[in-house]
């Protein structure tokens, strides 16, 4: 990492400082952790001045970096995955100089894809030799989200499919109820029966068979959602299989279409004429 790393992509610095142009070869060896790493390594606790020991692999030898900076979580690879305990450390410390970099540009203003040109330009007057590839930040989100995008359009979708087609069942259900009922209902309005008693009768059916269907619905995916817990929760960003909130909110969507289903035939029973049902 070099510095304004941390500034150019956003990620907030908790405490301590950024990466400087005196943390280079010669000088005292420095890292910086973020919150996944203290709260692994260190118990949450700050960790500017402590100590961080780089174990020996092949090629290099281990060594010992003073935490100069902490700070927030953030993703790189996978949105799906929890964000691992991360250290960052300055590229111009490194022993060895990498075989390819990552060079992360915002613009002051503007459009990021002006800064191409002059990019390209700067980077090929210090080497003819050197490939270079660009890709916007947003374009690379995108693409990390495309699996969820696809799951989540074919998910409300047929989620809509399955509202409406248990909307128009229930309308179809209710009518034929209404239907058969229209003597008595004929009988109700005759005895006295205002509009208002005779849409809550039609209403109070709906209410019932539409809570009966909730409740089961609810039951059964709460025991679903446990049983796919394992296979699901790698698609789910910021919720849990079992979110209550979500469970809620579809209750009230099921509730509300399921109103609305049973409203248009309870409001033609309402209207029913009790001259002309019991004409004989």
């Amino acid at each position: 990492m070099s510095p304004d790393f941390f500034k150019t992509l956003g990620t907030r610095v908790i405490a301590g400082r950024d990466f400087s142009a005196h943390d280079r070869r010669g000088a005292p060896d420095v890292v910086i952790v973020n919150e996944a790493f203290a709260k692994k390594f260190f118990n949450g606790e700050n960790p500017l001045g402590k100590s961080v020991r780089q174990p020996p692999f092949p090629g290099r030898e281990g060594s010992t970096h003073e935490v100069v900076g902490y700070v927030q979580d953030a993703v790189y690879r996978s949105v799906r995955q929890a964000v691992p305990p991360t250290m960052y450390l300055p590229v111009a410390q490194n022993p060895e100089p990498p075989s390819s970099i990552s060079l992360s540009v915002r613009a002051a203003g503007g459009s990021s894809a002006l800064l191409i040109k002059p990019l390209a330009a700067a980077l090929g007057g210090v080497s003819s030799d050197v490939g270079i590839t660009f890709r916007p930040l947003a374009e690379q989100v995108n693409a990390s989200l495309i699996q969820e995008r696809v799951v989540a359009l074919l998910s409300g979708f047929f989620g809509g499919l399955a509202l409406l087609l248990a909307g128009l069942g229930l309308y179809g259900v209710t009518s034929c109820v209404v239907g058969r009922r229209r003597t008595e209902l004929g009988i109700r309005i005759a005895l006295g029966a205002g509009p208002g008693g005779v849409v809550r009768l039609v209403l109070r059916r709906v209410a019932m068979l539409v809570g009966l269907g909730i409740a089961l619905g609810i039951g059964l995916g709460i025991l679903a959602g446990a049983a796919a817990a394992k296979f699901i929760s790698g698609m789910l960003y910021g919720l849990q299989p079992k979110d209550p909130l979500t469970f809620a909110a579809a209750a009230a969507i099921l509730g509300l279409v399921g109103a609305l289903a049973g409203w248009v035939p309870a409001r033609r029973a309402s209207r029913v004429d009790p001259a002309l049902v019991l004409r004989p």
